[in-house]
């Protein structure tokens, strides 16, 4: 398990906390009768399905671009949702996807059976 995976799942978890967090807000607001531009409900249930697919681009790391196009997905679509809610799943993500983008393949590294000459 290498970088990308645990800042997906971090980002997702801070992803999920954002959204419940907007909607304890509206709660609140709802509460009080106040009137506001935005339903906060729509927007939070947008950012855990994004949180969701940042997580699932993190999971995915060792397809390289599939993973980090949806950590980037997943970061986009959780800022523009719940915006100031989401700047460090956003900041997350999108350091998650650039480093699974960046990683260079790996090979593996297999020794020489023994009695067998390595030349």
């Amino acid at each position: 398990m290498a970088k990308g995976f645990w800042l997906g799942i971090i980002g997702g978890i801070f992803g999920i906390l954002g959204a419940v967090l907007a909607i304890m807000i509206q709660s609140i607001s709802d509460a009080f009768n106040a009137t506001s531009g935005t339903n906060l409900y729509y927007n939070a249930a947008v950012a855990i399905i994004f949180s969701i697919v940042g997580i699932a681009g993190g999971v995915l790391e060792t397809r390289k671009i599939l993973g980090a196009a949806l950590m980037i997905i997943g970061a986009l679509g959780v800022v523009i949702s719940i915006s100031a809610f989401g700047i460090l799943t956003f900041v997350l993500f999108l350091v998650g996807g650039i480093i699974i983008f960046m990683q260079k393949k790996e090979q593996a590294i297999v020794p020489p059976v023994a009695g067998q000459n390595a030349g």
